[in-house]
């Protein structure tokens, strides 16, 4: 398993046990580098590490990350601004090992991600002004198929009254400054799947990971808000950009907790996975059985 080692709140690199052996041999690491893989919940001295104690190397006297701190590297932790903002969204694309380093308060992702939606807002205002019912252009994509059920549903939403545009501007308003929140409550579930799998990383670090995360996606998907006026190309961008979207986000998510972002994908699929049980399928079983025992 690779071995992340920092210096003088410095990054050295990623290693194997066996490079990190001969480093140590050879001077090229002390016993006071500081050290950190996967599951581990916090860096410590290479000299306190049972598998290299037999390399000659003295334990670390006294040295942990509490008195000795990795600074992060994560630009968004260094400084708050907008130039600090698109280094951390680049770095999580480009090379989202090196948010391993990062304390991720749950204050400094909130704001992040609150910068993303900010970032998304002129997108959200041309979907309004070119596309202000949704409805209708989902009607008349649906017109595009032969199924007279499916045509006859399209004309109904045609011929539904628009929504007020006040009411939609509110709506969006409002779900754009609970967004945050409402992403928060999600990874406070993931941090339950966690649990369930023995999975040992923080609420804060899970929650703060899961607004990073998101907001790096709501950056990437915010020229998507343009396509509002054409139901059909949405949808097909819309598909082909999936997958490459979860592999940005679930990568950004396991470097920042510490954690496979494979394992990670496995523990979300299991928390929508019951909630899908919970939410459609628990509904649905007690409504029959109330309607069978009548």
């Amino acid at each position: 398993m690779q071995i992340h080692v920092a210096r003088n709140s410095t990054q050295l690199g990623v290693f194997a046990p066996e490079e990190i052996i001969a480093g140590l041999q050879s001077g090229r690491f002390l016993a006071s580098d500081l050290a950190w893989r996967e599951g581990m919940a916090a860096w410590s001295p290479l000299g306190d590490w049972a598998e290299f104690r037999g390399t000659g190397v003295p334990a670390s006297p006294g040295v942990s990350l509490a008195a000795a701190p990795v600074v992060s590297t994560i630009p968004w932790e260094q400084g708050k601004s907008l130039s600090s903002f698109f280094a951390t969204v680049k770095l999580a694309i480009v090379n989202p090992a090196s948010l391993s380093t990062g304390r991720f308060a749950f204050g400094d992702w909130l704001v992040f991600c609150y910068v993303a939606l900010a970032i998304s807002l002129p997108f959200q205002a041309v979907r309004l002004a070119f596309a202000p019912d949704p409805g209708r252009s989902v009607a008349e994509f649906l017109q595009g198929f032969s199924s007279p059920t499916i045509q006859a549903l399209a004309e109904q939403m045609l011929k539904a009254p628009p929504t007020p545009i006040g009411i939609t501007i509110t709506s969006t308003i409002i779900s754009l400054a609970f967004a945050p929140l409402f992403y928060a409550f999600f990874a406070l579930l993931h941090w339950v799947g966690q649990r369930v799998f023995r999975i040992q990383v923080s609420v804060e670090r899970t929650a703060a990971a899961t607004l990073l995360a998101t907001g790096v996606l709501i950056l990437l998907m915010a020229p998507f808000q343009l396509l509002a006026f054409n139901f059909g190309a949405q949808m097909v961008i819309s598909t082909l950009f999936f997958i490459p979207a979860m592999v940005v986000y679930f990568r950004c998510f396991g470097a920042a907790t510490g954690v496979s972002p494979w394992k990670q994908f496995g523990v979300s699929n299991f928390v929508w996975f019951v909630l899908c049980c919970c939410c459609c399928a628990l509904p649905g079983i007690l409504f029959w059985g109330a309607a069978v025992n009548r």
